[in-house]
């Protein structure tokens, strides 16, 4: 302590390092040796820290030297402890300001400072103050000396004690961090691992659902292929049909003329025969009735009497007579509605050779509305909305028609009492046209089949069920497209595009 006096016991005492050194201790005498090994000295007595470097001055183990740090009290040994956390030893006195100064510093080192590693010696100079027998139980230090006892040789035989103890757990505490890191490092790469399986997983699922939808679509592609073929081939054998109807057509009115010219022929022959034979039956009763007896004839005039009577029987003439004139009329209904099919069949082989014209949409769609207004009731509600749109290339005529027929649709469908809605708007590249009603709808199972020929459901006698087919046609004909949507007891709508560079999509339809 800072009381302690000349002459007290607690003065440090140490012998002739050269008398005392065995030569076989190890230690090297080898002078400026580098500093490998932190050595702090806390003792409140000056002259002990002059001792202790001159005595450890020349000191090296492993071929590594001492590097000192001195405190006088315990502040300023807290604070070099804080400074040099890898010190590997620490000569430590008990007694400083107070009796257990040293044990409150080991205890800093071990509890605060969480220092495991520095080996710790305790120099005192008043054992009896602290005993060692408690201070080894009770606080986690390496050595205990007395000052008396603490002989240069006991000095360094301690100090290669702590040193060896301090390099072997530095070297465990290493392998310990070593081990540590490789566990962080395999922690990750099962971390990764673990991604990456996730991943691969979650790849391999949306893989499976990739190939689903995909199955799915080439499933779909063959489907609409295998329609599309069978299209193709309804319309080569249609185009064949066509290309011999159209050179046909105009010959089949020559016959159809003939037919009824020979029908009315016909028709006066079976007048002339009808009177002929109504002459005879009158002269066979003038006969009859002016001859009492058949049998006063002669054999000549009774067999052919008789067999006139029995070829009328076989004949059924009274029949005949009786279904002539119905015969004539069927078959000149039939000679119309042939010629109603050739004129339905010419209404489409023609629709190439319509004049196309810059045209006006709008003006088509209102001239057809125009021509139906008068033709269903008032109580139709008929709203409309025409937006500006560019005019068209197209056979006007025909586009008014196919308009003239979906809107005559919806009249039907609308009923006594309901609403039509008409709207036209500009959506590049297109020209959409919408027309929908409030109506009675088309059944789904009616859908598929609208637009095709004669197809009628709900409509008046005379109608042909030719208008849709004769619209689509048109506008497929335009380079356009026509969707249809409907529910039942809801309504219809119509939507019609038309591309505005039909060129362009006609080329692209084709490709």
């Amino acid at each position: 302590m800072g009381t302690s006096r000349p002459g007290d016991d607690d003065r440090l005492v140490f012998a002739d390092p050269k008398k005392s050194e065995p030569e076989d201790s190890g230690l090297s005498a080898q002078k400026n040796n580098p500093p490998g090994y932190t050595l702090l000295i806390v003792d409140d007595e000056k002259e002990v820290h002059v001792m202790t470097k001159l005595v450890l001055s020349d000191y090296s183990y492993k071929g590594a030297g001492l590097q000192f740090f001195s405190a006088y009290s315990s502040d300023e040994a807290k604070t070099m402890i804080k400074e040099h956390p890898d010190a590997a030893c620490i000569l430590l006195d008990v007694v400083m300001e107070t009796s257990d100064s040293g044990l409150e510093i080991a205890r800093f080192i071990r509890e605060d400072e969480k220092n495991e590693l520095i080996r710790i010696i305790l120099r005192t100079g008043q054992p009896g103050k602290a005993p060692e027998k408690e201070i080894i139980l009770d606080y986690d230090i390496n050595d205990y000396k007395e000052k008396t006892e603490l002989t240069a040789q006991k000095l360094f035989t301690s100090i290669t004690t702590a040193l060896r103890s301090y390099r072997h757990l530095m070297e465990l505490d290493n392998q310990r961090k070593e081990i540590a890191a490789k566990n962080v490092r395999l922690n990750e790469e099962i971390a990764k691992r673990i991604v990456a399986e996730h991943n691969l997983t979650k790849y391999n699922r949306s893989l499976e659902k990739l190939l689903d939808k995909k199955s799915t679509q080439l499933k779909t592609a063959l489907q609409e292929l295998e329609l599309k073929e069978k299209e193709l081939h309804d319309a080569s054998t249609l185009c064949a049909i066509g290309d011999v109807s159209s050179a046909s057509l105009s010959q089949l009115d020559l016959p159809r003329q003939k037919l009824e010219q020979n029908l009315e022929i016909i028709n006066q022959y079976r007048t002339q025969i009808t009177l002929l034979l109504e002459k005879y039956e009158v002269f066979q009763e003038i006969i009859c009735s002016s001859i009492p007896r058949l049998d006063s004839l002669s054999q000549t005039a009774q067999d052919s009497i008789k067999d006139l009577d029995r070829l009328k029987q076989d004949m059924q003439l009274e029949d005949i007579l009786a279904r002539y004139p119905e015969i004539i009329d069927d078959s000149a209904n039939g000679l119309t509605c042939i010629s109603n099919v050739i004129n339905d069949i010419k209404l489409f082989i023609t629709l190439n050779d319509s004049p196309e014209e810059i045209s006006d949409m709008n003006s088509i769609l209102k001239s057809s509305i125009k021509k139906l207004e008068n033709h269903f009731d008032k109580r139709i509600d008929l709203q409309s909305n025409f937006n500006d749109l560019p005019r068209i290339n197209i056979a006007a005529q025909n586009m008014e028609k196919a308009c003239f027929e979906i809107i005559k649709n919806a009249y039907e469908a609308a009923g006594l009492q309901g609403i039509i809605s008409i709207s036209t708007e500009y959506d590049a590249p297109d020209i959409v046209i919408h027309i929908s009603d409030i109506g009675c709808g088309i059944p789904p199972e009616d859908q598929t089949r609208i637009f095709k020929p004669y197809f009628t459901k709900n409509k008046p006698p005379a109608a042909k069920g030719l208008g849709l087919f004769f619209a689509n046609a048109v506008v497929k004909n335009a380079g356009g497209t026509i969707e249809v949507t409907s529910k039942p007891n809801e309504g219809t709508t119509v939507i019609v595009m038309l591309p505005v560079d039909r060129q362009h999509a006609l080329i692209s339809a084709e490709n």
